[in-house]
């Protein structure tokens, strides 16, 4: 979960911080120059991705964010609610990414448990979202946490790690 942003610059949720950072390299040497906070008073940001237009998609617990408009010190200044209300408690990481024609957001919602029936719909599954979060539907279930999601290069397939149940050994 750490996207390149626009400027070519690593970006990373730190999700016990509560904050984004950006680790840029500008002496191109391959390593970071430094750690600087683009925002902050986050609640538990698990992962980001950029959209086309250069916002930033934050994915919180129970919501997911837009931010948007960098200051002249790099730090985004709106703050809009994409996405609220996704259930919280269990798995609490949401994962974001976007498709690779820009259409869709995708995020996926762990499970609430180990092993049970979800009462929420939107539990052990990714969710498709409009960019706007209008028009969220399922797009895969039964998938008890899958935290890692990404699109195999060069094409629209969407790939997923799946954590399965607990105690298997």
């Amino acid at each position: 979960m750490m996207p390149l942003g626009p400027d070519e610059h690593v970006y990373v949720a730190e999700r016990g911080a509560g904050r984004i950072v950006r680790l840029p390299d500008r002496d191109e040497d391959g390593l970071a120059d430094a750690v600087e906070v683009v925002a902050e008073g986050l609640n538990g940001p698990s992962s980001i991705d950029f959209y086309r237009d250069g916002s930033l998609y934050v994915g919180e617990t129970s919501r997911i964010l837009r931010l948007r408009l960098l200051d002249q010190d790099g730090r985004f200044e709106e703050r809009d609610v994409v996405i609220d209300g996704l259930p919280s408690g269990g798995h609490s990481t949401r994962t974001v990414l976007f498709g690779p024609d820009w259409r869709f957001l995708y995020v996926s919602i762990g499970s609430s448990c180990n092993v049970c029936v979800e009462e929420d719909g939107r539990r052990a599954t990714i969710m498709r979202y409009r960019p706007d979060g209008s028009e969220g539907t399922v797009f895969a279930e039964g998938l008890r946490n899958a935290v890692g999601i990404t699109f195999r290069p060069g094409t629209s397939e969407l790939w997923a790690t799946n954590n399965g149940r607990d105690w298997m050994g």
